[in-house]
């Protein structure tokens, strides 16, 4: 899928604003986003980005757009054909999912909307599932809205680094390259861990495999950080980086 986009964003650059647009849509729509790897649609926009092919704030506001049209349309589906959905047999198999959802819909509005959009299997039903237990639009459109503007900067970013890197010139870049990688992996699992550990610490379950394993990871992710920040190319790349966004 990602090296088909490449190749279609190559071909047909001048519409990369409509396609980005389409294929977020897409990806935000119930049921068919599941289907679409929104994950890997999103590093490669932020490449294209980093390799200043792409302007940043307006790839976001047109990400932004299409989410929130693709989740408001999801939304009015839920509410509109809640009786038919209900007895919807693909949709009853996703039962496990849509439990999850529900509850966390049921204890924070706001957290669950804007959670459930960065997380994949719930991103497109999440809007669904709030139409179809009526959650007032009142209490749905500001956190939808929300967390569609936050989701794309969030996942833009792994690309934006990594077209900014391999845009550099210089030497070593060799090492650069390994340390910026290597933290950013580090960033993600220490999250992954330290959230792991929490959830079971709210449950009380056995948890310092998790806590040893998060702080270990917290700080291996500090080291290459300082390491990363005392390699020669570290100031052009953050001018680099700073000038795609302000």
């Amino acid at each position: 899928m990602e090296q088909w986009l490449q190749q279609l964003l190559t071909e047909y650059q001048a519409y990369a604003l409509l396609i980005l647009f389409l294929l977020t849509f897409a990806e935000s729509v119930a049921v068919l986003g599941l289907l679409v790897p929104g994950t890997a649609l999103m590093f490669s926009f932020g490449v294209l980005i980093g390799a200043e092919q792409m302007g940043f704030w307006t790839a976001c506001m047109v990400a932004a757009a299409a989410g929130l049209v693709g989740d408001s349309l999801s939304y009015l589906a839920g509410r509109k054909f809640r009786p038919q959905l209900e007895s919807w047999n693909w949709l009853s198999r996703q039962q496990k999912e849509l439990d999850k959802i529900s509850g966390a819909l049921e204890n924070n509005v706001w957290l669950a909307i804007v959670a459930g959009r960065f997380i994949g299997p719930s991103r497109p039903l999440l809007p669904l599932l709030a139409g179809m237990l009526q959650l007032a639009p009142s209490r749905y459109f500001p956190a939808a809205t929300l967390a569609c503007v936050l989701w794309p900067i969030a996942y833009f970013l792994p690309g934006i680094l990594a077209g900014v890197a391999w845009q550099l010139k210089g030497t070593n870049l060799t090492l650069f390259y390994s340390l910026l990688a290597g933290s950013v992996v580090l960033a993600i699992l220490s999250s992954y861990l330290l959230k792991k550990y929490l959830q079971h610490k709210e449950q009380d379950k056995p948890k310092h495999h998790w806590f040893w394993g998060s702080l270990v990871s917290i700080f291996l992710t500090a080291f290459l950080f300082f390491e990363l920040s005392q390699h020669p190319a570290t100031p052009l790349y953050l001018k680099e980086l700073s000038g795609l966004m302000f």
